[in-house]
């Protein structure tokens, strides 16, 4: 992953989520407090957990993402009680925990230097993701039902490209967002791990 874009990165990483879980904007928070949930506890444990003779990274690696994998499995389905999420939404819900967790790996293996650089980059990582997430379920929202948060823009609103709300819709969002951030300048990440402003 060495010099790419974090955008594309981030997209690419963070793909089954973004297509999944941006049908509306309830959603994508949802899967973005879902994500968050997962974070918080996966870097205390992180803390706790430091790689030693003891413990080896494929130890620490294989715990981080079970705890994150399955935070994310148990409050997937409890959305639903708390917010109108589609059924069909749930399963990628049930993953969004495993993103933060992805970009922390990445950030560590690319050499961000020391564990706090690392958490940084992961973090910042995990902010574009949110960005992008709540973005991208807003689009496909009003777009593809012609609706915010779940009511009507305009009633008698004709839905320009109900395409927008299928998993097509989702694909071009992903690509569109790809496409911008190659075409913007000072997004490169250095093979040092350091960001080219």
């Amino acid at each position: 992953m060495d010099g790419s874009i974090r955008t594309e990165r981030v997209v690419l990483l963070g793909l089954v989520t973004l297509l999944g879980a941006t049908v509306t904007v309830v959603t994508a928070v949802a899967a973005l407090a879902i994500s968050a949930a997962a974070a918080l506890v996966v870097c205390g444990i992180g803390r706790i957990l430091r790689p030693s003779e003891k413990v080896s990274d494929a130890v620490r690696w294989s715990v981080l993402l079970t705890v994150g994998f399955g935070i994310s499995w148990i409050l997937g389905p409890l959305a639903s009680y708390v917010a109108p999420v589609p059924e069909r939404a749930v399963l990628f819900l049930q993953l969004s925990g495993v993103a933060p967790i992805v970009y922390y790996g990445v950030a560590r293996r690319d050499g961000a230097g020391s564990d706090g650089d690392a958490r940084v980059d992961s973090l910042r990582s995990w902010v574009l993701f949110g960005v992008i997430l709540l973005g991208t379920g807003l689009v496909r929202e009003v777009f593809g039902r012609g609706t915010i948060l779940g009511y009507l823009i305009i009633t008698g609103y004709a839905i320009p490209a109900d395409f927008m709300g299928s998993p097509v819709g989702a694909f071009l969002m992903a690509g569109a967002i790809v496409l911008a951030a190659r075409l913007l300048p000072g997004q490169r990440i250095e093979a040092e791990g350091g960001v080219h402003e």
